[in-house]
């Protein structure tokens, strides 16, 4: 098992014990969510370098760091989404079959296309800030907080327009 497969099946044993009781396949479970997870790992880290990692950034141990910073900030982004879960109440059974992972990870890759798409728009100067809205901006700002920086305005300034994000 990969060691998101690991840590996958560590917090649902310790949060979501009743979930984990009950899959059919728990090895097979716990090794296709690693590498669902693996996978969106990639894609993140990928977008986040795109958007972080500028050619002026020239000495190798600062790309180095910027390069592990943006793994780091990929890994939880993915983990918030398919791993950590909210815990069981007492009587709560979260869905726990591949469907709902297969749920979970369409929905995860829905939201990251699109929020790819808006930090390209905003970025390429196909779509202005005020053309965005606070929706959208918000989910872009998840994926990369320095967006706003990037694009020549700040939450603050954001806000003092009445915009809601």
């Amino acid at each position: 098992m990969t060691n998101y497969a690991l840590e996958a099946q560590a917090y649902w044993r310790r949060w979501l014990p009743h979930t984990h009781a009950n899959l059919t396949d728990p090895d097979s479970f716990y090794q296709q969510l690693g590498e669902d997870i693996q996978d969106r790992v990639v894609t993140v880290w990928d977008a986040l370098i795109e958007i972080h990692l500028t050619p002026d950034i020239t000495d190798h141990a600062k790309r180095a760091g910027l390069l592990q910073l943006l793994r780091r900030e990929a890994e939880h982004a993915v983990m918030q989404a398919l791993v950590q879960l909210p815990p069981e109440a007492d009587t709560a059974q979260p869905a726990t079959e591949p469907a709902a992972h297969q749920a979970r990870l369409t929905d995860f890759d829905s939201r990251l296309a699109q929020q790819q798409a808006t930090v390209r728009e905003l970025l390429d100067d196909d779509r202005a800030v005020s053309e965005t809205n606070d929706a959208e901006l918000t989910q872009a700002l998840q994926l990369m907080p320095e967006l706003l920086a990037a694009l020549g305005t700040s939450l603050d300034e954001l806000r003092a327009l009445g915009r809601a994000i």
